[in-house]
């Protein structure tokens, strides 16, 4: 299942977060390595930022980090 970041204000427009490939490791892409930018250093812009799947399925972060919370996060 692939994930993406989408800014609220450029929905055409997004980031992949990475890739669970269902055997227990999360392949991370630059949309992770954005998604923790913002909660580390500017955590007033989570509000405007989206998480979805590639079902289009919008989930909250704290719902997409519970996701891969028991995965191995393996950079690409």
């Amino acid at each position: 299942m692939d994930y993406f970041l989408i800014h609220g204000d450029q929905k055409d427009a997004y980031l992949t977060i990475g890739t669970d490939n269902g055997f227990g490791v999360f392949w991370a892409d630059q949309g992770l390595k954005a998604l923790m930018n913002i909660v580390d250093k500017d955590p007033e812009k989570l509000t405007k930022v989206q998480i979805k799947n590639e079902h289009n399925h919008i989930m909250s972060i704290s719902e997409f980090l519970k996701k891969i919370d028991k995965l191995k996060v393996r950079m690409k």
